[in-house]
């Protein structure tokens, strides 16, 4: 059996969504093809934060990626910071969807000497180069969460934002459907092309016809580029996080802190409590919640605030998130060797804060021909074999 769309993209995470409702927004109907449901992996079980460029430079380099390497994403998390507060109000007038959002402003709890002198010296240089960054002395720390840890010596402080994930990436692909894309559940199995071309995506009981494809697959992004003879590295992690209902909602800040190891708790804006904490290990596709996970960040989220201690566990998700194999920028673009065929794959976690910004970039891609900003960083020219 044969059906047709102009731009099918393969997966109904986060980045499908967004590109399937930035095209809408250029008049360009697309279908997206997803296995499962729309956010039925790591977009819809994110913690669904944002965050300014601060976040990458002063808790992501250094911690899981090398120095420098997340300088050509300062924009992309940029755009997400500006754009959401209008986008949640487009999408909940246009999609129906209330996407929880609200501002989340962080706060870096510091408990150690050491640390406390190296986040001050940082701060400084950060803010000489004009990032949003301050550092609050342990009094201002107590002022704004008086539930704090006992020892609390200060901590750095910069905006953010929020969404409820899921409903966040259901909403962008119900305003993409109200402008003419549409959704069909079923799973990818190949693509067939024709020349430098790729005519048509097949699914177990039907062939899509297409004039473009976009391979938004996440982790499994290689399994499609596969199909065409392709290989691209990835690193593969788990991320897992727990859902806590707490008796008395916590105050508004997104806490994090380095004790045992780190961990972010992230009150949401319905009242209950997100704790997360980023894992470096490679699982091979097993996406498996893990008791250890579970007691470990529990018991520093309960350092960090005791109070914690009186919540109770509602949900362990865990998901699969595809990382750049030596850093954590993400891989977008077209695919070398195929004309229409189109990347967005190694978002690193950041796929919710990332996705106003990539959506638009890989729509004026397909649409256009062309970015408005430079996006050779990103390529997949230097990473495809």
């Amino acid at each position: 059996m044969l059906s047709q769309a102009e731009v099918v993209i393969v997966g109904g995470g986060v980045a499908g969504c967004s590109i399937a409702y930035h095209l809408a927004k250029q008049g360009v109907p697309s279908q997206i093809i997803e296995r499962d449901a729309i956010g039925s992996q790591a977009s819809g079980k994110a913690w669904g934060v944002i965050s300014p460029s601060t976040n990458l430079v002063l808790y992501v380099e250094g911690s899981w990626v090398p120095e420098g390497s997340m300088r050509n994403c300062l924009g992309l998390s940029d755009e997400g910071l500006r754009r959401f507060p209008q986008l949640a109000q487009e999408l909940k007038e246009e999609g129906g969807i209330d996407v929880g959002y609200g501002e989340l402003p962080v706060i870096r709890a510091v408990f150690d000497e050491s640390e406390e002198k190296y986040l001050k010296e940082r701060v400084s240089q950060l803010k000489s180069e004009s990032f949003e960054v301050s550092w609050i002395e342990a009094e201002e720390v107590k002022a704004r969460c008086p539930d704090i840890a006992p020892g609390i010596r200060g901590g750095t402080l910069w905006s953010g934002q929020q969404v409820e994930s899921y409903k966040y990436t259901l909403a962008l692909a119900q305003a993409a459907e109200a402008k003419g894309a549409s959704i069909r559940q079923g799973e990818a199995v190949g693509l067939r092309g024709q020349g430098s071309r790729v005519a048509s995506v097949v699914l177990a009981a039907r062939e899509v016809e297409t004039d473009v494809v976009v391979l938004a697959m996440g982790p499994w992004t290689g399994q499609g580029t596969g199909w065409l003879g392709k290989e691209i590295p990835m690193r593969v992690l788990r991320d897992q996080c727990l859902v806590l209902e707490v008796p008395q909602r916590l105050p508004p800040w997104r806490i994090t802190s380095g004790l045992g190891g780190g961990v972010a708790i992230v009150p949401k804006v319905d009242g209950k409590v997100i704790l997360g904490h980023r894992e470096d290990d490679m699982v091979d596709f097993d996406d498996r919640p893990t008791e250890e996970f579970g007691l470990s960040v529990m018991q520093m989220a309960v350092d960090t605030i005791p109070r914690l201690e009186e919540a109770r566990l509602i949900e362990h998700r865990a998901a699969l998130v595809a990382w750049h194999p030596s850093g954590g920028q993400p891989l977008l673009g077209r695919l070398p060797g195929w004309d229409n065929v189109y990347l967005v794959t190694w978002l690193a976690g950041f796929g919710i804060q990332w996705s106003p910004a990539l959506g638009r970039i890989m729509a004026d891609l397909i649409v256009k021909g062309h970015s408005a900003e430079p996006i050779e960083p990103f390529s997949p020219a230097g990473y495809v074999s």
